[in-house]
């Protein structure tokens, strides 16, 4: 019988995005964080997200907008109607406009970040988001 510490919370992050180099910026971000008990998932496009998201049950997603198979809107969106599961999805995505930021808080997701994100940013707000 295994125990782990009472003090390393388990924290899965999903990371969607269909570019090899942001997925593995933001993996390598995640990282260097050097926060225990991190346990980093990738996916490429909405369709495998989605079914990450069914088995794996992520506490956060960084969630790419423009995605094959299924967008990150949708993703977002077919998250939101799984009850009992509250996720923080944050939208990456190079469209900065109102819109964009609108709809996204629209569909439930937690924050949304426009690409290149800077990447001291996004460790601060993960810091944030973990209570470190």
């Amino acid at each position: 019988m295994s125990h782990s510490s009472p003090n390393v919370h388990r924290r899965r992050v999903l990371i969607v995005d269909d570019e090899d180099l942001a997925r593995v910026l933001l993996k390598h971000i995640i990282e260097r964080m050097n926060v225990p008990g991190v346990e980093v998932l990738l996916a490429e496009d909405g369709a495998e997200a989605v079914t990450m998201i069914e088995t794996q049950r992520p506490d956060l997603i960084l969630l790419d907008v423009l995605l094959p198979k299924m967008n990150g809107y949708d993703v977002c969106q077919y998250v939101r109607q799984i009850e009992g599961y509250t996720p923080y999805i944050i939208i990456l995505t190079a469209r900065g406009h109102k819109t964009d930021r609108q709809r996204a808080e629209a569909i439930g997701a937690n924050d949304f970040m426009t690409k290149p994100f800077n990447p001291s940013g996004l460790m601060a707000q993960l810091s944030m988001l973990w209570g470190l």
